[in-house]
C-alpha cells in the first residue's frame, strides 16, 4: 500500500511536473492545450476534502488522463522521429545532389577553362593565320605593283624600240610642187599643213598626247592630190599605235579637228576606224568636201565609247532625212557619253522639220550650238517650246541669226520657268533691239518690286546684248545671285542706305527674315546699281564706304530706324 501510495506520489508530482512545464511551454499541441483550458484538473478535488473512495477515482482518472497525455506525446515524437528521418533521408538525398551538382559545376568550369584555353589558343592561332594573311597579302599587293611598274617599263621599252625602228617613209612635198600645179596662192601654207601632219604622227608614235590634233587649213580649202595619201596613212598608223600607250595616265586626246579639206572616200575608210577606237572628247569636222562625210560622222559617233562632243561646221545638211540620220547617231549617243553638238552653218533654222529634228536629239544634252542657221520666227518658237520643257541644257549658242525683238520676248518668257539653262548667246542678232533687251532684263532682274525681283530668273546669264547685262547671275549660286538683286533694290536710296520704301508691303512676320537678311549684306554690287539706275534712275547707296566691321550694324540700325510703324502692328 505504501508503495502503491509512493508510485501515486511520484506520477502526481511527474504528473504536476508535466502540466507546469506544459502551462509554461503552452503544451507541445495547440489541441493539447485547448483542452486543458477547457476542463477542471483531475487533482483539484483532492484539495476540496473528498473521500477516499473518491480519492481513488479521482486518482484513477489522473492517471487515465496520464496515460493519454503520455500516449498523444508519444505519437507526437514517433511523428517527429519518422519526420526526422524523412528529413535525414531527404537532407541524405539533397546532399548527394548537392554533392553531385557542385562535382558538375567543378567538371563544368573545368570544361569552360579548357574551352577558354582552347578558344584563346585558336583565336591566337587564327590572329597569326589572319596576320600572315595580310603579310602574304601587302607582299602579294607590293609585287603586282612591282609586276605594272615592271610591265609597264618592259611595254614603253617594247614602245620605244618599236619608235627608234620606225621612220616616218612619205616623201617630203616641197612649195615648189605646189606652185608648179598653179597653187601659188597656198604652196607655204600646204608646207605648214603637212609638217603639222608629221609632228602629230611623231608625237602619237611617242606615246606622247597632243591636246587636239588639228588639222586645219587656214583661210582656204585644202584641195587633195594622191601624193597625199602616203602623210594620210602615217597619221593614220600613228593613231592606232598611239592606243598601245593607253596604260599611261596621261593617255587619250582631247579633239581630233578636220577643218577646210578636201578628203577622199579612201582616206576617210583609213581614218575612220582608227578614230572610232581612240580615246578622244571631241570630233570636229569643217567644212569638208569630196566624200561621204555623213557617213563617216556616224560611224565614229555610234562606234567611239569615248566621245563627248560633235562638231559640225560649214557642212551643209539639206535634206531632212540627211539630218535625220545624223541627228539618230546624236540621240543614241546621248543616253551614254554625248553632251553637246555644234551644228553652226548647218541647216536651214527655219525649216520647222529640221530644227525639230535637232531639238529632239537635244534633249539630254548639256550644249548646243545653233549659230549662223538663219534661225528666225519659226526656229525661234520651236527653241522657246523646247527651253519651257526645261531640258538639262545648260548652254545655249543661238549667235548670228534673224531673231527679232518679238522672239527676244519669247525667249524672256521662257526663262521665268526655266530653271537649268546657265548660258544663252545672242551675238550677231541684229534685230533685237532696246525692246527685246529690255525684256530679258526684265526675266533676270526685274526692278518694279521686291517680289517681282526675287520672282526672276537668278541662273542665266544673258551675252550679246547691247549694253552688256552679262554680268547678272554671273555668281555661281542662283542664292547668291538673287540676295546681289536684293540688296540693290534695298539699298537704292538718297537718304540713308536702305530704301524703305520697298518694305511697306513687307509683312511684320517676315521682319525677323529681313532683319537678318541685313546681317548678311556686304555692300553695293556696282554692275547691279547701274542696271538698277538704267530702269529707275536711282542711285543706290554706296555701302562701300562703310567699314567692313560697321556694315551689320548698319544695317540693323538704318532698317530699324526706317521702318514704317504701320507695318510693326499690321
Amino acid at each position: 500500500m505504501d508503495n502503491k501510495k509512493s508510485s501515486v506520489a511520484a506520477a502526481l508530482s511527474a504528473a504536476a511536473s508535466e502540466e507546469d512545464k506544459s502551462e509554461a511551454k503552452n503544451m507541445i499541441s495547440p489541441i493539447h492545450t485547448s483542452c486543458a483550458s477547457n476542463r477542471k484538473r483531475p487533482f483539484d478535488a483532492l484539495k476540496d476534502g473528498n473521500t477516499a473512495a473518491s480519492a481513488a477515482q479521482t486518482m484513477e482518472a489522473i492517471l487515465q488522463d496520464m496515460q493519454q497525455k503520455m500516449n498523444h506525446m508519444q505519437t507526437e515524437i514517433n511523428t517527429v522521429k519518422r519526420n526526422n528521418v524523412d528529413i535525414k533521408a531527404e537532407n541524405t538525398e539533397l546532399k548527394s545532389k548537392y554533392y553531385e551538382l557542385e562535382n558538375n559545376v567543378e567538371d563544368i568550369s573545368s570544361l569552360k577553362d579548357e574551352q577558354n584555353e582552347g578558344t584563346y589558343d585558336n583565336k591566337e592561332r587564327m590572329y597569326d593565320m589572319q596576320t600572315e594573311i595580310d603579310t602574304v597579302r601587302d607582299e602579294n599587293k607590293d609585287l603586282k605593283k612591282k609586276y605594272n611598274e615592271l610591265e609597264i617599263k618592259v611595254k614603253d621599252l617594247t614602245l620605244k624600240n618599236e619608235y627608234n625602228e620606225w621612220s616616218y617613209t612619205a616623201e617630203n612635198i616641197s612649195a615648189s610642187f605646189w606652185s608648179d600645179l598653179g597653187f601659188e596662192e597656198y604652196a607655204e601654207r600646204m608646207v605648214v599643213f603637212l609638217g603639222k601632219m608629221k609632228e602629230y604622227t611623231h608625237q602619237l608614235r611617242r606615246g606622247e598626247s597632243p591636246n587636239d590634233i588639228d588639222l586645219e587649213f587656214e583661210n582656204d580649202n585644202l584641195l587633195y592630190d594622191n601624193i597625199l595619201l602616203p602623210h594620210w596613212k602615217e597619221l593614220i598608223d600613228a593613231l592606232v599605235q598611239y592606243q598601245k600607250f593607253d596604260h599611261r595616265e596621261d593617255y587619250g586626246i582631247e579633239g581630233f579637228v578636220l577643218r577646210n579639206i578636201d578628203l577622199q572616200q579612201e582616206v576617210l575608210d583609213m581614218l575612220a576606224p582608227a578614230l572610232q577606237t581612240l580615246d578622244m572628247k571631241k570630233l570636229v569636222l569643217g567644212r569638208i568636201i569630196g566624200s561621204d562625210v555623213l557617213s563617216f560622222a556616224e560611224g565614229i559617233i555610234k562606234g567611239n565609247p569615248h566621245l563627248e562632243k560633235i562638231a559640225w561646221y560649214n557642212n551643209r545638211i539639206e535634206s531632212v532625212d540627211d539630218m535625220q540620220r545624223l541627228c539618230n547617231s546624236i540621240k543614241n549617243k546621248a543616253s551614254t557619253s554625248l553632251n553637246a553638238i555644234d551644228l553652226d552653218s548647218s541647216f536651214d533654222g527655219n525649216n520647222s522639220e529640221m530644227m525639230q529634228i535637232v531639238l529632239d536629239a537635244s534633249l539630254l544634252l548639256e550644249r548646243l550650238e545653233l549659230s549662223d542657221n538663219g534661225i528666225g520666227p519659226v526656229g525661234a518658237q520651236l527653241i522657246a517650246n523646247f527651253l519651257a520643257s526645261n531640258p538639262p541644257l545648260r548652254e545655249l549658242d543661238i549667235d548670228d541669226n534673224d531673231l527679232s525683238d518679238n522672239d527676244a520676248t519669247l525667249f524672256a518668257n521662257v526663262l521665268q520657268s526655266n530653271t537649268n539653262l546657265e548660258q544663252l548667246y545672242l551675238n550677231g542678232n541684229t534685230d533685237i533691239t532696246t525692246v527685246g533687251r529690255q525684256a530679258l532684263l526684265d526675266s533676270v532682274f526685274n526692278v518694279s518690286s521686291l517680289n517681282s525681283c526675287v520672282a526672276s530668273n537668278h541662273k542665266c546669264c544673258l551675252y550679246g546684248l547691247d549694253p552688256d547685262i552679262s554680268t547678272i547671275n554671273e555668281r555661281i549660286a542662283p542664292s547668291a545671285n538673287r540676295s546681289d538683286k536684293i540688296f540693290t533694290l534695298l539699298s537704292a536710296t538718297d537718304n540713308g542706305f536702305f530704301n524703305m520704301n520697298c518694305l511697306g508691303d513687307v509683312s511684320y512676320k517676315l521682319i525677323p527674315r529681313v532683319l537678318n537678311l541685313s546681317q548678311e549684306f556686304g555692300g553695293r554690287t556696282p554692275e547691279l546699281s547701274d542696271i538698277y539706275f538704267e530702269k529707275t534712275g536711282q542711285r543706290s547707296a554706296d555701302w562701300n564706304k562703310l567699314d567692313e566691321v560697321t556694315v551689320a550694324i548698319t544695317s540693323m540700325f538704318e532698317l530699324l530706324r526706317g521702318w514704317a510703324v504701320p507695318s510693326l502692328s499690321a
